[in-house]
């Protein structure tokens, strides 16, 4: 911001230099003169001198009033163009405090957005390799489940055309065997008919034999005496023991099977089952893409600018993943007391910055003593809280330390 100073004429100054040094003769020449007058003369004379020189300093006074009034006219600009060049440089050192705080908390989000970003990367390498490994493993299963099934599928060819063989076999035999029962039914037909035929002729022998042997019965009874007409016939006689079983028929041939049934009525659909066990957690999703820009706001109202309460920043520190441990409470960033410090705070320190935990705390003002205020004191976290705001410590602001004692940490790094 460039600002443009008024720059008095050194023909103003030189006239006003000049008039003064005339009015100083002036009065030199008069205390002279003064001191020099004749006791007698003519004292019109005097008068009349004195008169003019009189005119001529009230001239010269004239003259330098002017210049003077000139002077504090430039003056007054000079004043009134500094006020504004000093308000100017106020307006530009508040603009350009308000821009660093918001470039160094845009800084601190990258940071902490950065860190965030490598641990995913991170983790997805590694679940990438897990994957990697399993399908690996996955692949050399399936490879000796291929080689496997090709095993069993050239045995199972091998026995479906054993068996295929031997159901052939088997139905030359069972035609073989059928066209042998079928001629022995045959034979034994005929030996049926025969038997039949031979048992007809044995009876009407056996009932000849019986005649004759009646008739030659009766002929030896009319010899030794004589009797009347023979009787009526007599009972049947008992029955003759049983014979010996005969040979076991040939078994019949087996039956064509016979036609399918209809289907039978749809069964009642059964009751519900019980829920099954939860499924394994799925792997974490990537990060989505970056969303489309909001519109501009309403301009707010003066003030600093964007840090939030809370927040968190190492200051000092070699990188981003050390330093002193800031808060900004109040519109403004303090410090962090050591009474009480230890690996448990600065691990909630370094996950609020997007670290995996704490690697070191240090106390004393290892990096350096901070300025402002002191706002936590006797901190003391369980290494389980998501802010170190959730962590015990005394009210804000409330101390009993110096800058000396300001607690410092450094982040586990890939």
């Amino acid at each position: 911001l460039a600002v443009s100073r008024p720059q008095t004429s050194p023909e103003d100054l030189k006239a006003l230099m000049g008039n003064v040094n005339r009015l100083n003769e002036s009065f030199r020449d008069m205390q002279v003169k003064l001191l020099h007058l004749p006791l007698k003369g003519d004292m019109l004379d005097h008068i009349w001198r004195l008169q003019d020189l009189l005119q001529n300093h009230s001239d010269s006074l004239f003259l330098m009033t002017g210049s003077l009034q000139k002077l504090e006219g430039l003056l007054w600009s000079l004043q009134t163009q500094a006020s504004q060049t000093d308000k100017a440089v106020s307006n530009l050192w508040d603009s350009l405090t308000q821009q660093s705080d918001a470039a160094q908390q845009e800084m601190y989000k990258l940071s902490v957005e950065g860190n965030s970003s490598r641990l995913l990367l991170q983790h997805h390498d590694h679940l990438l390799s897990h994957l990697g490994s399993r399908v690996e493993s996955l692949s050399d299963q399936v490879m000796a489940v291929n080689g496997a099934m090709d095993t069993m599928n050239r045995t199972f060819s091998y026995d479906v055309n054993i068996h295929h063989t031997r159901i052939q076999d088997l139905q030359v035999l069972i035609s073989n065997a059928t066209e042998d029962a079928r001629q022995m039914r045959l034979i034994h037909i005929a030996m049926e008919e025969q038997l039949k035929h031979e048992l007809a002729i044995l009876n009407n022998v056996t009932e000849d034999l019986r005649l004759k042997d009646w008739e030659h019965s009766i002929a030896l009874k009319n010899i030794s005496m004589i009797r009347g007409p023979p009787g009526p016939k007599g009972d049947q006689g008992n029955e003759g023991m049983e014979g010996e079983p005969g040979l076991p028929g040939l078994p019949g041939l087996r039956g064509l099977p016979g036609e399918r049934g209809p289907p039978g009525p749809r069964g009642l659909k059964g009751d519900q089952g019980d829920l099954g066990p939860p499924g394994p957690v799925g792997m974490r999703g990537f990060k989505g893409d970056r969303g489309p820009k909001g519109e501009k706001g309403d301009r707010g109202g003066g003030g600093t600018a964007a840090a939030e309460e809370g927040m968190i920043r190492l200051v000092n520190g070699s990188g981003s993943h050390e330093g002193r441990v800031e808060v900004f409470y109040d519109r403004r960033w303090g410090t962090v007391c050591d009474d009480g410090w230890d690996k448990k705070d600065g691990d909630v320190v370094c996950r609020m910055l997007g670290f995996r935990g704490a690697e070191e705390v240090y106390r004393m003002a290892r990096f350096g003593q901070g300025t402002g205020r002191i706002w936590m004191d006797d901190v003391s976290c369980k290494g389980t809280e998501e802010s170190l705001l959730r962590c015990s410590f005394s009210s804000w602001g409330k101390t009993n330390c110096g800058h000396a004692e300001d607690a410092g940490v450094k982040c586990l790094t890939p």
